[in-house]
């Protein structure tokens, strides 16, 4: 009887491969693994089993047969290289780089990777409770996962240790303001009237941001239909190679926040008399897009300084709101109203309705009972 035929790469550069399913995510997604052999299948199959076998002992001892032992920071730093390009600038370096550098290697320095168990992640968590809001610390355990995660698949660590953390923040959330359906009314009166009231006016009528509002360009605006092509955003954005901080205008958070909203006629009237220096609706004199921080430094802060005093005058208090605050008083003030959410949604840029219900729906009673038709007899 004749030796069976051996099987042939199934990879292009003739090598052997073959994929297992070595655990799953922290959303219970199950995480597949490569395995080489430039001999056969068979031996890159031996690879797998043995790969099982010390996450076996892993488990049992909690100690890990492999000797690929690397400190915390250094592949910490491998991994913020690998990312370099991967992910938005400002998410780059306000997430990762951020996150890396200045809270996770200063914590765990040299420790192993093989050697960090999940308690330890743990107690990392439970020491912060008390310095950081609960979003940053998602952002923390976002980034230790990408950085386990990524270790998993280069032979360092068997499993990661961030599944199945508890997060806790005792630090009060910073509560967002906004104005009343009479206070928003002042400031648009006031703002029509205003140098700087255009900006304000876009911001509060149609809830765009800061970055949006500097990144429209007259391409975006449709004097015919009346409609505006929010498409961009404006950040600043460290450059990681020289360190200087530069005005990128790019993409925006996501797909659904790139949308065409309807503005009214007299909007579109304001919008064509304003001057056309250059691309940009709302540019700076070199024709670039404006810094976000000197634009709210030079003329949002100023127009709310002089709104306040103009109001104050006359014995009426209208407080100063960030910009961020003018999106979310145009998003509660339409949800509070009863608006059809789904357009609230599509003005806006959100995917989820629930989490626009309950991130902008205020506890009004009085705007339920309108919307419910109750009296109060």
């Amino acid at each position: 009887m004749g030796r069976p035929k051996k099987e042939k790469p199934n990879r292009a550069n003739g090598i052997y491969e073959v994929k297992v399913t070595v655990g799953r995510d922290s959303m219970g997604r199950p995480i597949r693994k490569s395995f080489y052999s430039k001999i056969s299948k068979e031996a890159a199959k031996a690879k797998a089993e043995q790969f099982k076998v010390d996450q076996a002992v892993y488990d049992i001892t909690g100690e890990t047969p492999q000797s690929n032992d690397i400190a915390f920071s250094v592949w910490a730093e491998k991994v913020l290289e690998s990312l370099k390009g991967t992910v938005k600038g400002s998410t780059y370096e306000l997430h990762y780089r951020n996150t890396i550098e200045k809270h996770l290697i200063p914590y765990f320095k040299n420790a192993r990777m093989n050697r960090i168990k999940q308690i330890d992640i743990q107690n990392y968590f439970n020491q912060n409770q008390d310095a950081y809001s609960l979003e940053t610390l998602k952002v923390h355990r976002m980034v230790l996962h990408r950085i386990f995660a990524a270790a998993i698949q280069n032979d360092i660590v068997n499993k990661n240790p961030c599944d199945d953390i508890r997060l806790r923040s005792n630090v009060k959330k910073h509560e967002k303001h906004t104005y009343t359906a009479e206070e928003c009314d002042y400031v648009l009166r006031y703002a029509e009237t205003h140098p700087y009231g255009l900006e304000i006016i876009l911001m509060l009528s149609y809830g765009i941001t800061r970055s949006e509002l500097l990144g429209i360009k007259w391409e975006d605006i449709d004097s015919s239909a009346l409609t505006l092509h929010v498409q961009r955003g404006v950040a600043e954005v460290k450059n990681a190679a020289t360190g200087k901080v530069e005005i990128v205008a790019g993409n925006l958070k996501n797909d659904f926040r790139e949308r065409i909203i309807p503005i009214t006629e007299s909007d579109i009237e304001k919008l064509s008399i304003r001057p056309h220096k250059c691309e940009y609706v709302f540019g700076n004199n070199s024709g670039k897009p404006q810094s976000p921080s000197n634009w709210q430094k030079r003329r949002y802060n100023v127009f709310m300084r002089d709104m306040q005093e103009f109001y104050a005058e006359q014995g009426i208090d209208i407080p100063k709101l960030t910009p961020h605050e003018l999106r979310h008083t145009r998003a509660t003030l339409w949800v509070n109203s009863g608006a059809n959410l789904f357009a609230v949604a599509n003005v806006l840029g959100h995917a989820d309705l629930q989490m626009l219900r309950k991130r902008y729906a205020h506890s009004d009673v009085e705007s339920t009972r309108k919307l419910l038709g109750l009296d109060k007899k």
